[in-house]
């Protein structure tokens, strides 16, 4: 071995030694910046060259500067993501609503219930007394007015959602370009070995896309994303499909036409809110019906102050019941009847008590009025309780993969500063042999 291959082996060992300390400059540098993945040198041994019978070493090749990554660990955490930004979204949207069931609010449709009850038992005293019966009517349009509020509420929180869904789906189309245009880039670039901070982005995207609309990817071994939606791609290297649709579904144009996805992550979480919302909304209307026309049924039987036939107090439209459940307007409290036969005494309540018995009378299936109430806010309070302890789990799995993933292939700065004094001593030794060689050759050229 000659002093100059002894040279060529020093300044490989240098390079060697360069490149690592500029990739743990790189990692010490973006310690604190979000997706990053560490950096780390792949290198192996120059093949020798045959001198004679001796095979010379010529040191060490530097192939790559790689990013420590993990393809099945990476596709876990964009599923989490979805996962977890749909349970999240879920309920947080559900948690908006809730307060519109507390039957502790004084405000609530179940308070009025009882207040319209027992504005009727004290009408019991004086059937005929104007102050009570003025009472009653007043009551009354409370409760109308609260079950429509509630109504009014529970549309414009959906309302609400759809919008969000909306907001979202440009977010999604820029999301997916912005894929297929660093796809492009990582192959121009001859893979995510060469190119390691687009492969980078293009992780980051791949978990944004997970996280709003439940996106999964398949990771090609290049580094570029297959991105999938409901099993259909997306975005297959530079090309990427453009997503349209609401918050009850997304579409995207495959060969044989426009198919219709069930979307997942936030937008995901927004239309089970709003399913769940229709849910309650039914349940309202059916509280609204069968209120309406147990009381307006009740008073048709009954006779007024005046002696007149009774008439319905209440009114809705079938479309909207809920929403919709409105007073007449014209009444007065003379037209309660409140009498059970002509003529109408003064005393006479049999049709009042007829009201009364209502309360506890199973008018909405098998439950009562008060009763059906209840089970809505349970059904609340129940579905939000619900999807609190799913989301919190989904969080938790997703922290784990996020933890491991920082763990596996995050910056450590104990150990970049262990290496660091590693490069840097075999950079002073590689430095130390060239020079030593440099000083062998000067000697032997003064020789000479």
């Amino acid at each position: 071995m000659g002093l100059m291959d002894s040279l060529r082996t020093g300044a490989s060992g240098l390079g060697a030694a360069s490149a690592a300390i500029d990739a743990t400059a790189q990692n010490v540098s973006n310690v604190s910046t979000p997706g990053y993945t560490r950096r780390s040198v792949d290198q192996s041994v120059t093949d020798p060259i045959r001198r004679g019978l001796v095979q010379v070493g010529q040191g060490v090749t530097v192939s790559a500067i790689t990013r420590d990554n993990d393809g099945l660990l990476g596709v876990q955490r964009i599923d989490a993501a979805g996962t977890a930004s749909r349970s999240s979204s879920h309920h947080g949207a559900l948690n908006r609503v809730e307060l519109l069931f507390d039957e502790t609010q004084s405000d609530g449709v179940r308070s009025h219930l009882d207040a319209f009850f027992d504005s009727l038992v004290a009408a019991t005293a004086d059937p005929a007394d104007e102050g009570l019966r003025g009472a009653v009517l007043a009551e009354a349009e409370d409760l109308a007015a609260a079950v429509a509020r509630t109504a009014d509420d529970l549309a414009a929180a959906q309302t609400q959602f759809a919008d969000e869904a909306d907001a979202v789906i440009p977010t999604l189309n820029t999301l997916l370009s912005e894929v297929a245009a660093l796809n492009d880039q990582l192959i121009a670039a001859g893979g995510a070995s060469s190119a390691p901070d687009i492969a980078d982005q293009i992780d980051r995207r791949l978990i944004d896309l997970g996280s709003e609309a439940g996106f999964t990817a398949h990771l090609e071994a290049d580094g570029t994303a297959t991105v999938l939606l409901g099993g259909h791609a997306v975005v297959t290297r530079g090309e990427a499909r453009h997503i349209g649709g609401d918050i009850d579904g997304l579409t995207v144009q495959v060969d044989r036409g426009a198919v219709r996805v069930k979307p997942g992550g936030r937008l995901g979480g927004l239309a089970d809110a709003k399913q769940a919302i229709t849910d309650y909304e039914g349940q309202l209307d059916a509280f609204a019906v069968a209120f309406t026309d147990s009381v307006n049924a009740t008073l048709s039987n009954g006779f007024t102050l005046r002696g007149f036939p009774g008439v319905p107090v209440f009114a809705f439209d079938a479309i909207d019941p809920a929403g919709s459940l409105t007073t007449d307007p014209s009444l007065q409290s003379a037209d309660l009847a409140f009498a059970g036969a002509l003529p109408a005494h003064a005393g006479d309540a049999d049709n009042l008590a007829a009201l009364l018995d209502l309360e506890s009378q199973a008018l909405v299936g098998d439950q009562t009025l008060g009763q059906a109430l209840s089970t809505l806010t349970n059904a609340v309070a129940t579905d939000v309780a619900t999807i609190a302890s799913v989301a919190d789990r989904d969080a938790v799995i997703r922290n784990d993969l996020d933890a491991l993933n920082q763990t596996l292939h995050g910056v450590d700065l104990d150990e970049e500063a262990t290496n660091l004094i590693t490069f840097q001593t075999a950079y002073q030794a590689a430095a130390k042999m060239i020079q030593v060689t440099d000083e062998l050759l000067s000697t032997l050229m003064d020789i000479t």
